[in-house]
């Protein structure tokens, strides 16, 4: 289907699809992203079931792995067991989990953090790492493996990992002894008083393995940190998304923007129509104007978008808003 002499973008853009269109001007937004909407309107719909965005790049990739080694992106010269956290609260029932996520202010989490690596300093340590995340790495305990990031396990049932990892007794052991501390830290006996949600767990992540792959002729762009250290990883280095405007790209490349995701799981400061827009001016106009690349969508959405630049001669085909993606 596509140009086979263009080189492949693959732009893994989770929640496309999902966009709260009864809180957008639909038609201002038409306006403002024309690019965007060129691909509504032009590309082919084809069926998806990657339904989060690591299960994407896993298969971009070439990878034999349910998740991927995040913790050891950030610390690559380290090979004891490492897995990487955030503080979350747990919502559990007989028959159900839930992560929630929890704000908490910067001093506030720079004392959890300290006080939890003082605390359990026999059994590991634990680091500050950028987007409040943690990167904890045990001593004398095998890590969890195969959970998603914290950003796909946000408002789900995750009932059926933490029933895998309780197979893992040492693990299981700690991980509850970490909980207690939690929930008895005075920062969480500050926060019931004030009717937030409890500080009552970690959502850990990132430890599977490594196996030295490496992709050829392949830029990777992200402003996700944990997404550019994966870049790092696998591509060598990574750019921002800023980077894409400045500069051509002659060869395959991997794009993440995770800023409409994190507006969806309430992790981001700017709103939904910004995200979009940013989106348009960062790479989707420069891209959709040079007309020298097959595009892939990878939306984790009921469908990707697969576009080649001569689609455009298609102009009989009627236009397109968020309004009727489901169309």
């Amino acid at each position: 289907m596509f140009d086979s002499h263009k080189p492949t973008i693959d732009l893994v853009l989770p929640g496309l699809l999902n966009l709260p269109v009864d809180e957008l001007d639909v038609e201002a937004l038409a306006n403002s992203t024309p690019a965007l909407h060129k691909l509504l309107r032009y590309a082919d719909r084809v069926n998806n079931t990657d339904s989060d965005f690591d299960a994407v790049l896993i298969k971009r990739l070439g990878l034999k792995q349910a998740a991927l080694p995040y913790a050891h992106a950030f610390n690559p010269d380290n090979n004891s067991q490492q897995l990487l956290f955030r503080f979350i609260h747990l919502k559990a029932d007989i028959n159900n989990a839930i992560v929630f996520p929890v704000e908490i202010d910067g001093h506030k989490f720079d004392l959890l953090i300290n006080d939890l690596k003082e605390f359990f300093k026999v059994d590991c340590d634990i680091k500050t790492l950028p987007d409040n995340s943690g990167l904890m790495t045990l001593f004398n305990t095998q890590a969890i493996t195969e959970t998603p990031h914290y950003l796909s396990a946000l408002g789900k049932k995750v009932t059926h990992y933490l029933d895998h990892s309780n197979t893992n007794l040492q693990w299981l052991k700690l991980f509850n002894e970490m909980q207690m501390f939690l929930y008895q830290h005075e920062i969480n006996q500050q926060r019931q008083l004030k009717g937030q949600p409890l500080i009552n767990s970690l959502w850990c992540w990132g430890a599977d393995s490594y196996k030295a792959e490496k992709l050829e002729n392949t830029r990777w762009f992200s402003n996700d940190s944990h997404c550019q250290k994966m870049g790092d990883l696998y591509c060598g280095n990574s750019a921002t998304l800023e980077d894409i405007n400045k500069s051509a790209i002659n060869s395959n490349a991997i794009i993440v923007d995770l800023s409409i995701l994190k507006f969806l799981k309430g992790q981001n400061d700017i709103n939904i129509q910004q995200a979009v827009e940013s989106a348009e001016q960062n790479y989707l106009a420069p891209l959709m104007h040079s007309k020298k690349h097959n595009i892939v969508v990878h939306t984790t959405g009921d469908f990707n978008l697969h576009y080649k630049p001569s689609m455009a001669w298609k102009w009989w085909k009627k236009a397109r808003t968020f309004s009727d993606l489901s169309v």
